[in-house]
C-alpha cells in the first residue's frame, strides 16, 4: 500500500545537515515506490502567531500567508519527516513559526471539538531529525517536547528522533555517515503500514 510522505525540511540553510538527513529519509520512501512530497520552510511566505485569539471562535486563522497550504498537507499525511536544527538549545525560529502557527488546530480539536484528520485510513506516524552544533546536556529536550507536541496535536505517533550533536557547519554531518544509515533505517521503520 501506498503511504503519503511528507518532509518538512525546516532548516533556512537549503543545503544544511538537517536537509541532507531528510532527503536520505525521503529517497527510501521515494525507492519503496510511496508518494512524497517535500517542503522547505524557506520557501512558504510564514508569520509568527498574533496572539489574538481569533481562531478560538471558529479555528481559522486571520493572518493570511502559506500556513493553510501546509495545514492541509499535515492533515491529508500518512507519514511525515520533520527535520530541523537546534538553535539556542530549542528548535530553530523558521520550525517554532510553524508550531505555533497550529494554534487553529488546537482551537478546532479542543475547544470546537472537529476531527483534524480524515477518519479512515492507517495510524499516521512520524520521526524527528536534528543536528547542533554543540554537546552540552540535555540538548535535544526543549525541541523534542515542541515536536512531540506539534505531533501530539495533528495525530501522529511519534515514532522516532535522529539527533545529532556536535554538528556545525554545513555538511559537517557527512563526516558521520553512521547518521544517515539511522535515518534510513528508521525511514524503512516508518514505512511499514
Amino acid at each position: 500500500m501506498a503511504l503519503s510522505v511528507l518532509g518538512i525540511a525546516c532548516s533556512p540553510r537549503r543545503n544544511g545537515n538537517t536537509t541532507r538527513l531528510l532527503l536520505e529519509g525521503m529517497k527510501i520512501a521515494q525507492t519503496e515506490g510511496h508518494r512524497t512530497e517535500l517542503v522547505f520552510l524557506s520557501d512558504l511566505r510564514m508569520n509568527p502567531c498574533l496572539g489574538c485569539g481569533a481562531c478560538s471562535a471558529e479555528g481559522v486563522c486571520v493572518i493570511k500567508d502559506d500556513i493553510p497550504k501546509l495545514q492541509e498537507k499535515l492533515t491529508n499525511v500518512d507519514r511525515l519527516i520533520l527535520a530541523a536544527p537546534i538553535y539556542f538549545m530549542g528548535v530553530n525560529a523558521q520550525t517554532k513559526i510553524m508550531i505555533d502557527r497550529m494554534q487553529t488546530f488546537w482551537a478546532r480539536k479542543y475547544l470546537l471539538n472537529q476531527t483534524l484528520v480524515r477518519p479512515s485510513g492507517p495510524e499516521r506516524s512520524g520521526i524527528f531529525i536534528s543536528t547542533a552544533g554543540t554537546q552540552l546536556p540535555n540538548l535535544f529536550d526543549c525541541a523534542e517536547r515542541s515536536v512531540k507536541t506539534f505531533f501530539h496535536m495533528l495525530d501522529i505517533k511519534y515514532a522516532q528522533s535522529c539527533l545529532y550533536s556536535n554538528v556545525d557547519k554545513a555538511g559537517d554531518i557527512e563526516k558521520s555517515q553512521s547518521s544517515f544509515i539511522e535515518v534510513r533505517e528508521a525511514a524503512q521503520a516508518l514505512l511499514i503500514p
